[in-house]
């Protein structure tokens, strides 16, 4: 029996609920910037300069790797949507074929 956790609009629930928290999370880190004077653009740039090069790809390659598996499971869920549409309900009533 599939778990209701997993259903795609749990799924799809779950992946906003984390959207709003970033965008919450943003807003706050933005807002604190505000607050002590700070020029949000400038510390990104002051920050970004302090990694260096194995630390920046990195993250790319963690970034890359996390977009990957994103992608994969929507194909995956396409996939399962496609194969439940294109079976015929149980129990479907067929039309008479005509015989000659």
């Amino acid at each position: 029996m599939p778990n209701p956790q997993d259903s795609p609009e749990a799924l799809m629930a779950r992946a906003q609920e984390l959207i709003d928290k970033v965008e919450r999370d943003m807003a706050a880190t933005a807002e604190f910037y505000r607050q002590e004077g700070l020029d949000a653009d400038k510390v990104r740039e002051t920050l970004e300069d302090c990694l260096t090069v194995q630390q920046r790809q990195q993250a790319q390659q963690a970034f890359q790797a996390d977009m990957e598996a994103v992608e994969q499971e929507v194909r995956e869920e396409a996939a399962r949507r496609d194969v439940g549409r294109a079976t015929p309900a149980a129990g479907a009533v067929r039309r008479r074929r005509q015989m000659i």
